[in-house]
């Protein structure tokens, strides 16, 4: 066993603690919605023994995906996307040293022998021993942030609900819900509600963002309406 087969071992142990939930590639991940994939991403990226902890919400609209994936021509991204260090307050499970990021060791006491690591940065390593529990909380924090705010109630609801409104901590550029990639998703999530000038309206100048939009992304996007506008008469649907 590596390393990492020890670390996913540990989290399908966990997964089995939480109804309709499972481990698959480095992601919880739960499939109980007939139209939604819902994740809580672990962030792993494994080298030399060690690991990042950066835990992110994602979820996975299927209409969205196909939708994406029929303008695009590639595998689509998140539908809605919430990284926990943006929201670190409102955690309630996690430690709070590791709320924005963290690293996993398979031996800490090695790693800071070898490389002692500042006061700061050895806050947030913890040992292969000790993971069990944060994986834990970091499923619960991850849970109750979804069952808070975004509405599972139907596909309906969820997609009139969004983008999520939430807090950030991180200042004025923290809450990003409309902001580059984001932007995109939401504009496809208005058009599977058969709003065809949100996109018009984000694309223009008078929109304003913080960072630069994807404008070539929603360029495409708009070259395909006429298609879309001319399905959606005469089905009711885009898709």
């Amino acid at each position: 066993m590596t390393f990492k087969d020890d670390i996913y071992q540990l989290c399908k142990e966990v997964a089995t603690e939480f109804e309709n939930w499972n481990f698959v590639s480095g992601s919880f991940k739960n499939k109980s919605l007939k139209h939604t994939e819902l994740f809580v991403r672990l962030g792993f990226s494994f080298r030399h023994g060690n690991t990042p902890l950066q835990p992110t919400i994602w979820l996975l609209n299927k209409r969205c995906s196909a939708l994406y994936f029929k303008i695009f021509k590639r595998k689509p991204p998140f539908t809605s996307l919430i990284n926990f260090k943006i929201i670190y307050k409102d955690l309630q499970y996690m430690p709070e040293n590791l709320r924005r990021g963290g690293w996993i060791h398979q031996d800490k006491k090695l790693q800071m022998a070898l490389a002692p690591p500042s006061e700061q940065a050895q806050a947030g390593m913890i040992d292969i021993t000790e993971v069990r529990p944060v994986l834990r909380d970091v499923m619960r924090d991850g849970i109750a942030f979804i069952e808070k705010h975004y509405d599972l109630g139907s596909e309906e609801n969820l997609l009139r609900n969004l983008p999520p409104k939430y807090t950030s901590y991180v200042g004025t550029w923290g809450y990003d819900e409309l902001e580059k990639q984001k932007g995109v998703m939401m504009c496809l999530v208005r058009i599977l509600l058969g709003d065809f000038d949100f996109i018009m309206n984000y694309r223009s100048e008078d929109y304003k963002t913080i960072y630069p939009k994807s404008l070539t992304e929603l360029d495409k996007i708009i070259a395909a309406l006429p298609e879309l506008k001319k399905r959606h008469a005469e089905t009711g649907s885009v898709i």
